[in-house]
C-alpha cells in the first residue's frame, strides 16, 4: 500500500516532536500540581507551555494554537487506542510498530482514515499522553458490600435474656426499668443449739459477751433502789458496772 510517512499526518508548518513534548510534559505537569482531573484545560494551563516552548526553540505560539494542538494530540491518542485494541493488530514495542496485515489495515483505514499516520511507526508520545487523556479510560465501579465467611462457629446463648419491651406507640413516660437484685437473706431468730452469747448471728468474726452472774452476791449488790417486781436481771446487771 502507497502510505505516505508518518511525519506528514503528525508534524506540519512549525511542530515538530520536541515541541510537542515540551507542551505535553508541561500540561501533565501542571495536571499533577493542581490535582486537574478533566480533559478540558484552563486558560493558564497554555501560558507557562507557551513561555517553555519560546526558550527551547524560540517559536511563539498563541493560547488557541496551543489549544487546538492539545485537542490534535487527543484525536491521535485516540486513534492510536483503536488501532492497537483492533482484532489482528499487534503492538510491537521493541520495534515501535504495529503489526497486522493488509486486509486488517483496510478495515481500520474504512473506520479511521487518520490511522494511516501509524501504518508505519507506532504513537510516539502514547504514554505521556495516557497521562494526558488517559482519566477517561478509568471506571468507577461501585462499591460492594464484602462478607467475611469465618470457619470457625460460636454457640450462642440459649438463656432467656431479661429484657423489656419499650411500646413506642405509648405516650406514657415511664421510669427506665430496674433488674431486681438477687434477695439477701438474714437471720432473724436464734435457732435452738445456737449460741446466744454473740453479738450477730451472721457468720463473721464476733466476740462472745460476758455473761452476767446468775445469783448476785453481796458484794455485787447496788446500794441504788431497782423495782422488786423486775424479773429481768438486765436491770441490776447494768447497775453494778455503772
Amino acid at each position: 500500500m502507497n502510505i505516505p510517512l508518518q511525519l506528514c499526518f503528525l508534524y506540519k508548518k512549525c511542530w515538530t516532536p520536541e515541541i510537542d513534548t515540551v507542551l505535553v510534559d508541561t500540561i501533565v505537569r501542571l495536571k499533577d500540581q493542581t490535582k486537574w482531573v478533566l480533559t478540558e484545560f484552563p486558560n493558564y494551563f497554555f501560558f507557562t507551555p507557551a513561555k517553555e516552548i519560546k526558550n527551547v526553540r524560540g517559536t511563539c505560539f498563541t493560547e488557541d494554537e496551543l489549544r487546538k494542538r492539545v485537542k490534535f494530540m487527543q484525536v491521535r491518542y485516540q486513534t492510536f487506542k483503536e488501532i492497537i485494541n483492533h482484532e489482528g493488530a499487534f503492538w510491537d514495542m521493541p520495534s515501535k510498530s504495529v503489526i497486522a496485515a493488509d486486509d486488517v489495515w483496510i478495515k481500520i483505514f474504512k473506520k479511521n482514515a487518520f490511522a494511516a499516520a501509524y501504518y508505519y511507526n507506532h504513537e510516539p508520545l502514547y504514554n505521556k499522553l495516557v497521562m494526558l487523556f488517559g482519566m477517561e479510560d478509568v471506571k468507577i465501579e461501585d462499591e460492594k458490600e464484602v462478607i467475611v465467611i469465618s470457619e470457625t462457629t460460636e454457640k450462642l446463648p440459649t438463656e432467656d435474656t431479661n429484657y423489656f419491651t419499650y411500646d413506642e406507640g405509648s405516650e406514657e413516660v415511664n421510669s427506665p426499668f430496674i433488674f431486681p437484685s438477687p434477695n439477701v437473706r438474714r437471720k432473724l431468730f436464734v435457732e435452738d443449739g445456737d449460741q446466744t452469747d454473740r453479738e450477730s448471728t451472721t457468720l463473721g468474726r464476733d466476740r462472745v459477751l460476758p455473761k452476767p452472774p446468775l445469783v448476785p452476791s453481796g458484794k455485787e449488790k447496788s446500794s441504788r433502789a431497782s423495782s422488786c417486781a423486775s424479773t429481768s436481771p438486765i436491770g441490776w446487771w447494768h447497775q453494778v458496772h455503772i
